[in-house]
């Protein structure tokens, strides 16, 4: 089969998924030299002028989007009636795949891949974009876990989202918001929707909602609530099941407000919790491998079976839950945890129930009694009336976490209460925003108390993969918002246009507040060697290579030299030394550009 080359530059070399629109090629940019990833538009519909639409807009959204763990866009084109889109390759699999491997996933695990897809989401959110079509096959998951999210193919911009688009496909459907089953604009609180679905499969191996039909199932999405997770998974925390049922609330502002919350509320159970010194499960041998205790087959997800002895089993545990839980409740009163502040279940706060236990007090032993005489009679001495302490004032702890550092201030001064500010890394939340918080949301504390707060300084780590290629302007304006200083270095190249990048040091990825040295093409020009005092010999032979052509070499003496440079001086100058040149040192000139130089020679003394 002869191997087919897009505007003699990108070889499509085999396909690696397909989708209603387009098939997507594992492909070579001969200019660049790299692997990429090419969407090629199917040919039936290339002659569609809203099909032809909807495709150039899923090149523009995509290419307005320059994230870590959003699939990059290279190059968008045409060659002849082929339309294409050239994205970053992404070795790995599909969240998908995995899960159908491997689900329900381990709760580190699972945490893991989730903040990486809310931070696409937010930083798509903030700049405008709606996903629309948040999925595990739209979720690509490298070697090392690293997470990326692509196939913004129907993602819209906020100011846009009335437009109507083809019908989606089944697989879609499973994922779909309430809101968009119902005909209505998707917002940011539908990609949080769908990310609750794909959590929900992670954690219990299967889908909340099935139907025969993409009407049935989307109608399901609309009318009934989700069947509990911990159904299918019982060693689900409570918490974390609240987690992703508020994620997939109907009502579409009693989900979380971001998708980096929704990530953060997971996170903090999980820095709260006990059960959150598991060992990750990320092997030596980099993809995700499932723990060995697993015996369920590889060929699909776990389904709920309705046999009698399940029904009892269950019953059973329940009892016995309830049961541990009244034992339990009076020795961990005081110990509680109100994760209503967590999972945002309730706006109202809810006092913790006060127990009053009666503890017999020890019956003193027999104090000696005093001689006294028997004339006379002890003298009772009056004991003092203690005065009543003052009860402190007590208030509740507000919810700081999310805020920005100026909102937790306000936040924590209404509350009468004092702020101790830690700065840390965080690969989520953007920097100057709260991370966590001790004590937690809710919880009663004397007024004038502190409040310990970390701050997040953004990622320790910041990634550049996917500079290269792309214009400078562009790529200064990415990492100016960023913690980072850039210094630009121009070079020629005879393959990147002018004003591209041709690359950066370091290539992947620089420490927060570090240095990003970015050397951008001049295009196919030639810096002029300063050669300066240096022996004419040596001169044509580094012009030469620079890739200039010399071509006159003229010998001056000290009183034509003079003649232009008056305060030449004669006697300190090297004989033979370069003191001219028909082109300026340091200036790019188009390669194969001629040039003359002068040198300077001596007269022998009369």
């Amino acid at each position: 089969m002869q191997t087919r080359i897009l505007n003699a530059r990108y070889r499509l070399d085999e396909p690696i998924g397909e989708g209603g629109m387009a098939v997507v090629y594992r492909g070579y940019d001969l200019v660049l030299d790299r692997p990429v990833a090419i969407k090629v538009l199917r040919g039936q519909f290339a002659a569609d002028a809203s099909f032809l639409r909807r495709f150039e807009r899923e090149a523009q959204a995509a290419a307005r989007l320059s994230h870590p763990n959003i699939v990059s866009v290279y190059d968008v084109g045409r060659d002849d009636s082929t339309r294409y889109i050239v994205m970053e390759y992404v070795p790995g699999t599909t969240l998908k795949r995995l899960i159908l491997e491997r689900a329900p996933f381990p709760l580190d695990e699972a945490i893991h891949i989730l903040r990486q897809v809310a931070a696409a989401l937010d930083y798509a959110h903030q700049h405008g974009l709606v996903h629309r079509d948040i999925k595990p096959q739209n979720i690509l998951v490298d070697e090392r876990g690293f997470v990326k999210v692509t196939d913004f193919g129907i993602a819209k911009g906020l100011s846009d989202v009335s437009l109507t688009e083809a019908g989606f496909g089944m697989g879609t459907v499973h994922y779909v918001s309430p809101e968009q089953a119902r005909g209505e604009p998707a917002t940011p609180a539908s990609d949080i929707y769908s990310l609750g679905v794909v959590l929900y499969e992670m954690l219990t191996g299967r889908l909340p909602f099935e139907a025969d039909s993409p009407i049935g199932l989307a109608m399901k999405h609309v009318h009934e609530p989700p069947p509990s997770p911990r159904q299918f998974n019982p060693t689900l925390p409570p918490a974390v099941e609240a987690i992703i049922l508020r994620a997939l609330a109907k009502d579409p502002r009693q989900r979380f407000p971001t998708a980096g919350a929704l990530a953060q509320a997971l996170a903090q159970w999980q820095h709260y919790s006990p059960s959150s010194a598991i060992p990750s499960p990320r092997t030596a041998g980099g993809l995700y491998r499932p723990p060995a205790s697993r015996s369920r087959t590889r060929g699909g997800p776990p389904r709920a079976t309705n046999t009698a002895s399940d029904i009892g089993c269950a019953t059973w545990l329940v009892g016995s839950a309830i049961l541990a839980g009244i034992v339990a409740l009076v020795v961990l009163a005081f110990q509680l945890v109100d994760l209503r502040a967590l999972t945002g279940t309730s706006s109202q706060p809810v006092p913790s129930p006060t127990l009053v236990a009666v503890v017999p007090s020890p019956t003193p032993a027999p104090s000696p009694t005093p001689e006294v005489s028997p004339t006379v009679a002890p003298t009772p001495t009056p004991e003092p009336t203690p005065s009543p302490s003052p009860t402190p004032e007590m208030a509740r702890v507000p919810d700081l976490v999310n805020s920005t550092l100026r909102q937790a201030e306000a936040a924590a001064a209404a509350g009468d209460f004092q702020l101790s500010i830690e700065e840390v890394f965080d690969n989520v939340i953007p920097a100057g925003v709260v991370v966590r918080q001790d004590p937690p949301a809710g919880q009663l504390l004397e007024k004038g108390s502190t409040i310990r707060i970390w701050v997040s300084k953004g990622p320790e780590w910041i990634t550049l993969i996917g500079l290269a290629g792309r214009p400078y302007t562009e790529v200064l304006q990415q990492l100016q918002n960023l913690p980072v200083t850039v210094e630009k270095v121009e070079e020629g190249s005879r393959t990147v246009p002018e004003g591209y990048v041709i690359r950066t040091e370091p290539a992947e990825q620089v420490r927060n507040g570090g240095t990003v040295t970015v050397y951008v093409s001049v295009g196919d020009r030639v810096r002029v060697p300063d050669m300066y005092g240096k022996p004419y010999q040596q001169a044509i032979v580094t012009l030469q290579q620079a890739g200039l052509v010399v071509r006159d070499v003229i010998p001056q003496t000290c009183d034509e030299i003079r003649r232009a440079f008056p305060t030449f001086d004669c006697e300190q100058f090297p004989d033979g030394g370069v003191v001219s040149a028909t082109l300026q040192w340091n200036s790019w000139v188009p390669r194969g550009s001629p040039i003359d130089i002068a040198y300077y020679q001596k007269q022998p003394s009369p």
